[in-house]
């Protein structure tokens, strides 16, 4: 009887082994497919891999070295993010790069130069955002000295392709228009808010004959962040919720309220309805902006046949270290 037992699970088993050899093939993973994927190169051109390398134009050889899985287009679709190296000679350099997927495999969308002969050490999607835990040289080192500096830096897929972004938080709401933010180093009188310590929260919106209808449209805002602290002259990144997508560009300002938005870019998510119109007008609007006025918690940029109006919102904070090797050009 045991025997008989014994034969009658070793059948069941081996019918069981031959069901499974004859069900469907296991879906690949994004690690799978991107070793078999096509990646766009710096040059304009695109290299093919198989087993996670392939050679490109002028004997470049690339390599897959690291791929993270999430959301960057905001569909609640499944995308991609790798980083690819590309050597020749002793020239190592690192690429990243946003993979859409939409119904089938990643296609990549947009490549950007992250360093020579850096190291990554993590990769992740968060957020719509993706993040790198980086190891880089200490500045004034030599090339050929290993990398010993680490640093977190985020990209964001926008309209425009991968950009760097640097990240800022809200304090908690009990501080809203009442204190300039630690170390800001403009001058500005404590308690009145200056154009980087504060995040700006749209109040109205006035262009020519139109005016925005904000009701039911999310909170729009911007936030300056400042990376050079002269009188005269400051520069930076400004970031914010435009009614639909984030928006992202950089700014410079001046001690005579000149103002001047440059490269400004959106992420991808597609809306319709209010928000939408909002942002279409807002984006168009902040490229003609030329002057800004402060008063009080109160912030207006000057359009020629309008105004954009503000009141400040929480204190800013940074919340992560970034690299200098991430700012922007500005774009004319």
């Amino acid at each position: 009887m045991r025997r008989e037992t014994v034969f009658a699970g070793l059948m069941a088993a081996a019918v069981g082994v031959g069901a499974c050899e004859r069900g469907p093939e296991p879906t690949p993973t994004s690690r799978e497919l991107l070793e078999e994927g096509v990646f766009l190169t710096l040059d304009g051109g695109s290299v093919t891999l198989s087993g996670g390398s392939g050679v490109g134009e002028g004997n470049v050889r690339h390599e897959l070295l690291m791929t993270a899985e999430g959301d960057l287009d905001f569909n609640s679709g499944t995308d991609a993010a790798a980083v690819l190296v590309a050597a020749r000679g002793r020239e190592r350099f690192l690429t990243l790069h946003a993979l859409l997927r939409d119904g089938g495999e990643p296609v990549d969308v947009s490549a950007r130069l992250i360093g020579d002969r850096i190291e990554v050490r993590r990769m992740a999607i968060e957020g719509g955002l993706i993040r790198l835990d980086v190891r880089i040289r200490r500045l004034g080192d030599p090339i050929t000295v290993p990398p010993s500096v680490d640093i977190v830096q985020h990209f964001v897929l926008t309209n425009r392709g991968v950009i760097p972004i640097r990240l800022t938080d809200v304090v908690e709401e009990g501080t809203r228009g009442t204190a300039a933010a630690d170390g800001a180093g403009d001058g500005a009188a404590a308690g009145v808010p200056a154009l980087h310590t504060h995040e700006w929260e749209l109040e109205s919106f006035d262009l020519g004959e139109w005016t925005a209808d904000l009701r039911g449209v999310e909170p729009v805002t911007l936030r300056f962040l400042a990376e050079a602290f002269d009188e005269a002259d400051v520069s930076g990144q400004v970031s914010g919720f435009a009614g639909c997508n984030q928006v992202f560009g950089r700014f410079r300002a001046t001690a005579s309220e000149a103002l001047r938005f440059y490269g400004l870019a959106t992420t991808r998510r597609s809306c319709r309805g209010r928000g939408a119109e909002v942002e279409q007008r807002l984006r168009e609007a902040l490229g003609s902006v030329r002057a800004f006025q402060l008063s009080g918690d109160r912030l207006v940029l000057a359009l020629i046949d309008g105004a954009i109006r503000f009141r400040a919102g929480g204190r800013l904070v940074p919340i992560t270290p970034e690299s200098s090797d991430s700012e922007e050009t500005e774009d004319e």
